[in-house]
């Protein structure tokens, strides 16, 4: 067993109170592969099956998040795990075991590159489903009603970008102000104005599953309302699974047709797809930020690996945009810091 007994004798008596039964013994809670969150999930063998237990003492607050937000979704008929019981506290949460096949693990195992892209065409129905689905019924939502992802959100990913990644991982000196500060404000005014739909926040390979053919998804805590191109270019510009560009290109069509066709959306192309690599400057600076915290910070170093994927991603959309000069030199100068070259 990889856990206190303590923990043990709650999680049993949770189960218990939710009328789900335990064939007996410790061995029958395992504690699954840990990912970038300080929470923890367990599968736990009962005799029906399994269920998974996920637990965070620590941050109640995104346990509750999780729960609310979970349930909403679920109540609007989007593929969630279901949650079958939580304790007073929200401490301890039982919730529908998905298995073990992530989009991340079914797209590295994929036989062909046309398996692959069959993979993602259902996820983006699934991403299209769920941001024009749910959004008319956001404000039913305790948490997600007043949440919203805007200007000053925008420039918190940047400064979390150029703390965290650029000074700290890179040992790179940057002023505030000038130039930058105008391309940033410029950056995140410009993505300020797009409508705002139900948005996961964190809509990458490893939080996606498919459970006996239909997508579900997981760590939907931090939800907010804000634009759709934000979780489509955290899918389709993921630094775990790499797409080349003509396959995320394609791809992107797919998931414009889909808002047309399904949808019944008025969609300007050229715009919507300005609009996405310009969302992909924010999401990738972010994530090179979270890589780079959870590395030194938090002792999480296999998240190094990720960072290359992450850093080619917006080193590719700032050759896009000349706008971005000052942007451009300092990523320029990361790249080749001697910590990115080793």
């Amino acid at each position: 067993m990889q856990h206190d007994q303590h923990l043990s004798q709650r999680i049993a008596s949770l189960l218990k109170y939710a009328g789900i039964e335990l064939p007996g013994g410790d061995e029958a809670i395992v504690l699954l592969a840990e990912g970038g969150s300080d929470r923890r999930f367990y599968r736990v063998k009962t005799s029906g099956g399994s269920v998974v237990v996920m637990t965070d003492p620590r941050i109640q607050h995104e346990t509750r998040a999780y729960v609310d937000v979970g349930r909403f979704l679920f109540a609007n008929g989007i593929g969630v795990p279901e949650i079958i019981a939580c304790d007073d506290d929200k401490q301890l949460v039982i919730l529908e075991d998905l298995g073990d096949d992530s989009l991340y693990v079914l797209a590295k195992q994929a036989r062909t590159r046309e398996e692959v892209l069959g993979y993602y065409k259902k996820v983006l129905i699934f991403l299209a489903e769920m941001q024009i689905k749910v959004t008319p019924q956001i404000a039913t939502c305790s948490y997600l009603k007043k949440r919203v992802f805007g200007y000053e959100q925008f420039r918190w990913e940047a400064d979390y970008f150029l703390e965290r990644f650029i000074r700290q991982f890179c040992g790179m000196s940057v002023e505030k102000g000038g130039k930058l500060e105008d391309e940033l404000h410029m950056l995140a005014s410009t993505l300020d104005t797009e409508p705002r739909y139900f948005m996961h926040r964190d809509f990458q390979s490893q939080n996606i599953y498919l459970k006996e053919g239909r997508v579900r998804v997981i760590d939907f805590q931090t939800a907010t309302q804000g634009l759709l191109q934000y979780d489509l270019v955290s899918l389709l510009k993921d630094a775990y699974f790499v797409l080349d560009r003509e396959e995320r290109d394609g791809l992107l069509q797919f998931y414009i047709d889909t808002l047309v066709d399904t949808w019944g959306m008025n969609v300007d192309r050229e715009s919507f797809v300005k609009t996405f690599h310009l969302a992909g400057l924010q999401r990738n600076m972010q994530a090179l930020a979270a890589f780079s915290f959870l590395s030194m910070q938090k002792g999480k170093t296999e998240f190094v690996h990720h960072i290359p994927a992450g850093l080619s991603h917006l080193k590719e959309a700032l050759r896009m945009f000349p706008e971005f000069k000052d942007l451009r030199d300092i990523v320029e100068k990361a790249a080749g810091s001697p910590k990115i070259q080793a």
